[in-house]
């Protein structure tokens, strides 16, 4: 019984996890989208905008990865003193 309701906590929270990284994403792309500026600058020969895309979701996708890891390693916890319990 606490195995099956571990697995569906870590289930849960890896869909919200990656509903809530691909919202993020769509809410960047579609922000860089609609700053057509952003295609007219260059830095080093590349527009701002393609650098935007392909540095700002690393820091995302790492956060976003951290928090699933601490929120995993919390649920695992509370289901090990759990099971120690009974």
């Amino acid at each position: 019984m606490y195995v099956r309701s571990l697995i569906r906590s870590q289930l849960r929270l890896a869909l919200i996890c990656a509903g809530g990284f691909v919202a993020a994403t769509a809410v960047f792309v579609i922000g860089i989208a609609l700053l057509p500026a952003l295609d007219e600058t260059f830095v080093a020969g590349v527009p701002v905008s393609w650098l935007l895309l392909g540095l700002g979701v690393y820091p995302l996708a790492i956060s976003v990865a951290a928090l699933y890891v601490r929120a995993a390693q919390r649920n695992e916890a509370r289901y090990r003193s759990l099971a120690e319990q009974a």
